[in-house]
């Protein structure tokens, strides 16, 4: 029986693999600027659940800010690499998604869910959870595996035969995920749920297909500053490596006495 994939005895590994390459560096910021721009971080403090944490970066940044964010993360190690960062006003909590959902009920002004999807057994249903948990008015930053750079890139390398049986899941204990989304079934997901898609933005687009002599002769800056041009633009939101959407469940609207 398949199962939902935990990072559990990889968390220094995953740090120095994901979070110590340039690919890491590239995302987190891609990211973290998406979420200055599109949501509203900047006034009052927000009760914020970021689930299926990881290494906290985000939270960290969260909680800098003044927001309250409860931090959910299923691999112990996973959770004490993050706690040497976090600042102590952040609860960090080890559990699954599936597990937060179950025990609680609060409904969040922000709900962070980022690179999960794609190692869950049935992401449709988390995003379906996410939702719920969402208070009206309330917004999720979604970023997941995006199945269509994973078929562009391998039809570059001249993978035909594993393009043609679209075979796209990572070998068993690499971290690339089994499950790539596509985006066009995730933002089907989310609208038959009533949420309204405030912004989408690729993440990884141009340094994916930069071959890799050339990604090391260009500057970070630079090959950022060209995802940020494009990445909200279509067809280019599509094409990342990751997709990054900003939602948001509309405010309840109040009754209207017709008598």
């Amino acid at each position: 029986m398949m199962s939902d994939h935990i990072f559990e005895g990889r968390a220094e590994r995953f740090r120095d693999r994901i979070y110590g390459t340039a690919k890491g560096k590239l995302r987190l910021e891609l990211v973290w600027r998406d979420m200055c721009e599109q949501l509203p971080l900047q006034g009052d403090a927000l009760a914020v659940w970021d689930a299926g944490a990881g290494l906290g970066q985000i939270s960290q940044r969260l909680a800098e800010l003044g927001h309250r964010v409860i931090m959910s993360e299923p691999a112990a190690d996973m959770l004490a690499l993050a706690r040497q960062s976090l600042p102590a006003t952040v609860d960090c909590r080890q559990e699954t998604l599936q597990a937060h959902i179950q025990s609680s009920n609060t409904a969040y002004d922000l709900i962070v869910c980022h690179a999960v999807l794609e190692w869950l057994v049935d992401p449709q249903q988390a995003v379906s959870q996410l939702v719920s948990r969402l208070r009206p008015g309330g917004y999720l930053s979604l970023l997941f595996y995006n199945i269509n750079a994973v078929a562009l890139a391998n039809i570059v390398k001249g993978n035909l035969y594993k393009v043609s049986r679209e075979d796209f899941a990572g070998m068993k204990g690499s971290f690339t995920p089994p499950s790539p989304q596509k985006p066009d079934e995730v933002l089907s997901r989310l609208q038959s749920l009533g949420v309204d898609i405030i912004s989408k933005r690729s993440v990884r687009f141009a340094y994916d297909l930069m071959a890799r002599a050339l990604r090391e002769e260009r500057s970070l800056e630079d090959v950022m500053a060209l995802e940020w041009q494009f990445g909200a633009r279509e067809p280019y939101w599509q094409l990342g490596r990751y997709v990054h959407l900003v939602c948001r469940k509309p405010p309840q609207v109040a009754a209207v006495n017709l008598r």
